[in-house]
């Protein structure tokens, strides 16, 4: 199967499963047991992390066996070829060509050091925190479309740090998908601004915003690293997400713990941060996490023991299928790849056939700023090869400038002879 078929298919499939991520952490967010609603952000990225892990066995079980079969059957192919010099010459051409072709041929990088994966894992601890903050605080579409600046902040990542080369499609790509970033942000504060408790809607949106903002900087940052490890080192995707998962849950199980013992405030006090940053228990004590109230709150609620497993899978095929896409395209094909689930998931939210709070009003404002998020997606993907049709016109003219060279070298020519 060729390597573009390959990330089509990669990319397909992952937009529809973090589509479906999105849609079951909402469901999940809204749900209420011992009088208190879902709202575990910590404990949401903890379980995230369990599902990557599982990574690690899956490969072990499936691929494993069939990595090294391909690794002995190459070496057993090179020991076929030591023969005489001219043989010797050719397979080395054949290599040098082949290496300058495809520069990220696996069998011949290192393998990557495990500890390495321990960055990725933090900074996918605190991003999807940060997201996971967000999606309480915002509307399901609200929170996808704001995901449009990952493409943004990756594109700049990308040029000054790691040094990637971009062409046409990307300068013209960055302002439409920039512009349909901000006009999903003003109509998310428009539509929260215009209601009755209009200071603490518009309070609740506009940081949800900005969380939202610092957890795609950081989403990049991890974009950005996952690449280089790709490029670098050999490493199959369910490896690098596996031990990023064990190093997240590492990192997350000390956060959980120590966050227990930190106590916000009561619900007697009127404090909006502590309200939305904090969450509740059965007591009224809000904490910055209470996993064993969560806990208790999955075991009370036959609704929550259902979708959070379902969640976990999804987060775990979402995160494998992400690594996957970067390792056949790049941190920028997988940021504008997960920005393109943002249609999927604001469908959805406009099915009246939704719990009744999470149904959304449709907003022209915010449809604009779709249509402009998704063109920048289409256009930094290459779809209308504007790159290409310029090289083409380039050659037309140098072609035409030729041709009228020629003619004015023959009418010279003729006067001569004339």
């Amino acid at each position: 199967m060729k390597p573009l078929t390959v990330l089509i298919m990669l990319s397909v499939f992952y937009v529809i499963a973090g589509a479906c991520n999105a849609i079951f952490c909402k469901y999940i967010v809204a749900q209420s047991a011992f009088g208190r609603k879902f709202s575990h952000n910590w404990f949401l990225n903890l379980i995230m992390f369990v599902g990557e892990s599982m990574g690690i066995p899956v490969y072990y079980i499936f691929f494993k066996k069939k990595e090294e079969a391909a690794l002995k059957a190459k070496q057993s192919l090179e020991e076929e070829k030591k023969g005489n010099d001219e043989e010797n010459q050719n397979a080395e051409n054949t290599e040098k060509t082949e290496l300058e072709n495809n520069p990220q041929k696996e069998e011949d990088k290192p393998e990557i050091k495990k500890y390495l994966l321990a960055i990725p894992g933090f900074l996918d601890t605190c991003s999807t925190g940060l997201a996971n903050i967000g999606l309480i605080l915002l509307p399901g579409s609200i929170y996808q479309m704001l995901k449009g600046s990952l493409i943004v902040m990756t594109f700049l990542m990308s040029k000054f740090v790691v040094k990637n080369k971009h062409i046409l499609d990307h300068y013209i790509a960055i302002p439409i998908s920039t512009l349909g970033v901000f006009l999903v942000g003003l109509s998310a504060y428009l539509s929260a601004s215009g209601d009755e408790e209009s200071y603490s809607s518009a309070g609740q949106t506009l940081l949800g915003i900005v969380l939202m903002l610092i957890s795609m900087f950081i989403l990049s940052i991890q974009f950005c690293f996952d690449e280089f490890f790709m490029r670098k080192y050999r490493c199959h995707p369910l490896i690098c997400i596996g031990y990023e998962g064990v190093f997240g849950f590492l990192i997350n199980l000390i956060l959980c713990i120590i966050f227990n013992f930190i106590k916000c405030g009561d619900e007697s006090e009127d404090n909006f941060f502590m309200k939305n940053m904090c969450t509740p228990d059965d007591d009224g004590i809000y904490r910055p996490e209470n996993t064993l109230f969560a806990l208790r709150q999955i075991g009370h609620s036959k609704i929550l023991a259902a979708l959070v497993p379902i969640c976990v899978c999804f987060m775990a095929s979402f995160n494998i299928l992400g690594v996957s896409v970067t390792k056949y395209g790049s941190a920028t094909t997988r940021s504008v790849t997960d920005n393109c689930r943002s249609f999927l998931v604001w469908l959805f939210f406009l099915i009246p056939l939704n719990q009744t709070d999470l149904i959304e009003q449709f907003n022209w404002l915010q449809l604009v700023g779709f249509i402009c998020i998704c063109l920048g997606a289409f256009i930094y993907n290459g779809m209308f090869k504007l790159e290409e049709r310029r090289l083409k016109n380039k050659d037309k003219k140098i072609q035409l400038s030729e041709l009228d060279q020629e003619k004015l070298l023959k009418s010279e020519r003729t006067t001569a002879d004339e």
